[in-house]
């Protein structure tokens, strides 16, 4: 079967087909902001490399977040227009998850930082979260590193991504929603 992932949560466009679990063709081009121009171009074009048709795909993965509030819409969007149209399977995932799982620590404190602070989420050994993510502005994100062993800058081995993703339950593609920074400061009192 083959899999198509969408993020669009931060500066880069990823794009990724996976035939059964196995990456076979990925895309990861800087943005500079024009997620909405070259999200769709930069799909098309790996299909065309794949020698693939939007058809022969079983399922998509989309990143919902926390990061860019357009970003996040933009991968979200697509993704449930495809599995809608397509009647496929939706996955979702955040973007803390990505990067946990490519984290071997036992407790696994994970950030996603942008100009004004950090998202913060940790994890488990297991990847399961054991916290609720929090935004910290750069102050209280600063003190937070200074206490915990916060992981940022990790290389992403998008085949471990799929083990994860793989105990992910599909949703209704109406059910995928992004994760944004507002809703998680409101939840946190910020």
């Amino acid at each position: 079967m083959y899999s198509l992932f969408i993020d669009t949560h931060d500066k880069n466009v990823i794009i990724i087909i996976y035939k059964d679990g196995k990456v076979t063709g990925m895309k990861n081009l800087e943005s500079k902001s024009k997620h909405s121009e070259i999200t769709m171009p930069t799909i098309d074009s790996l299909f065309s490399e794949e020698k693939l048709d939007i058809k022969d795909i079983g399922e998509v993965i989309v990143v919902n977040g926390p990061g860019s509030f357009t970003g996040e819409r933009i991968a979200v969007t697509i993704g449930k227009t495809i599995a809608y149209s397509l009647s496929i399977p939706i996955k979702v995932i955040d973007s803390l998850s990505i990067i946990a799982v490519n984290v071997l620590d036992i407790i696994k404190y994970v950030a996603l930082p942008d100009r004004n602070g950090a998202f913060v989420g940790v994890f488990n050994k297991n990847n399961k979260k054991i916290e609720d993510f929090v935004y910290m502005n750069k102050t209280s994100f600063n003190e937070y590193v200074s206490k915990h062993n916060v992981v940022y800058d990790v290389l992403i081995d998008y085949n471990k991504v799929y083990e994860l993703i793989k105990k992910i339950k599909p949703i209704n593609p109406h059910e995928a929603k992004p994760l944004y920074v507002k809703g998680i400061s409101a939840l946190n009192g910020k």
